[in-house]
């Protein structure tokens, strides 16, 4: 039975599937084709989170957040002086806070 997957996997998905028999079609992406992958990769990866929180998807998403830092030829000390920039100006997720609204003064109905 064919499976159509359509999808980003890691480099050695398609050996593994060799190795038990399976006939396997793949193909690299471009440096282009790659970039819109990554984006798509990490939100399929947060919804399987948001379902099933487990230590094994964390370990995916930050394997595909290594990725995502080197195709975008980002830095990872520029990352992480954000993180901190970030947290100095608004705070970390410690507090367990969820906004449920503002009211805005400034801004009049018209």
């Amino acid at each position: 039975m064919k499976h159509t997957y359509n999808k980003l996997v890691r480099d050695r998905v398609p050996e593994i599937f060799e190795s038990n028999g399976c006939k396997v079609e793949y193909k690299a992406l471009s440096d282009a084709q790659v970039l819109l992958a990554l984006q798509e990769k990490l939100l399929e990866k947060a919804e399987n989170f948001a379902k099933r929180p487990s230590e094994d998807e964390i370990s995916d998403i930050f394997e595909l957040m290594d990725a995502i830092i080197d195709k975008f030829n980002y830095e990872q000390m520029h990352i992480d002086y954000l993180k901190l920039k970030n947290r100095e100006a608004k705070g970390g997720y410690t507090k367990n806070l969820f906004l449920i609204s503002v009211d805005d003064e400034r801004v009049g109905s018209e």
